[in-house]
């Protein structure tokens, strides 16, 4: 039987993830909507080296276990702008794939996980030898972790500092919600995504002792280690356009580990 998703929480989810990102939103016809911000490519310092891609501005609709109702106006902003985004949480009776869509991004899942002082860690995780952590607040109710890789860790010619990971908390209510979780190609495979998770969740408790639970939405390649976490898994979450691959925007939402 498949477990129903509480529209409460991804409306939660749906505040924080694009305040943190300065989206403009809007509710119409009972969508909820955010307008992508168009970001220009641009190299991330550390990575592969390869440029990002060019994200173009689009709106993207975000709806929870839809019926043909529920779907029908969001169907007639894609037959407007194609590639704009559907965004579906949990399931829907609906083809969509006959309505002439095609999926945007590989599947995501919506996750939880308590915040319960007594069995979150609040105390900040060590760092391995090499590394050094900064956090910031570059959104009111938000906190911004970078790890860079200094001296012997850092995998640059002569030991220049390096993005090794960053990630984001963002706090709503009682909730932190998690976002753009990454990793550097050259810092995988060293516990470096357990490491950041731990790191701001402590951030998250240390500065709002209220905080009950977490959410995210995580791609294929966070779903292993945030399970391993304790993270429960609440549903699929899928996403949706008329666009041609080549001209559909980036689609996927946070969690990934692999970018």
């Amino acid at each position: 039987m498949t477990q129903s998703i509480d529209d409460t929480l991804v409306g939660t989810w749906f505040a924080a993830w694009s305040r943190s990102r300065g989206y403009e939103t809007r509710t119409e016809d009972g969508l909820r909507s955010a307008l992508r911000q168009k970001r220009p490519a641009r190299r991330i310092p550390g990575g592969s080296g390869r440029a990002t891609l060019d994200i173009p501005m689009t709106w993207e609709h975000i709806l929870v276990e839809p019926d043909a109702a529920a779907l029908a106006p969001a169907l007639r902003s894609l037959e407007e702008q194609p590639d704009r985004l559907i965004t579906v949480f949990g399931e829907t009776s609906e083809d969509l794939t006959a309505a002439g869509l095609h999926n945007a991004a590989e599947p995501e899942r919506f996750m939880t996980v308590a915040l319960d002082p007594e069995v979150q860690d609040v105390e900040l995780p060590l760092l391995p030898e090499g590394y050094e952590a900064r956090v910031d607040e570059p959104v009111e109710g938000a906190r911004r972790l970078r790890l860079y890789a200094t001296g012997d860790a850092s995998a640059a010619p002569d030991g220049e500092e390096q993005l090794a990971g960053l990630g984001w908390v963002t706090f709503e209510g009682d909730t932190a919600v998690y976002d753009r979780i990454w990793t550097s190609p050259h810092y995988r495979r060293r516990g470096l995504g357990s490491l950041l998770m731990r790191y701001l969740t402590s951030e998250a408790l240390s500065a709002d002792a209220d905080l009950e639970h977490g959410l995210l939405v995580a791609s294929p390649d966070g779903q292993k280690l945030y399970g391993h976490l304790g993270w429960t898994d609440l549903g699929p979450v899928s996403i949706w356009t008329r666009a041609e691959d080549d001209e559909a925007a980036e689609a996927e939402h946070t969690g990934t580990m692999g970018r």
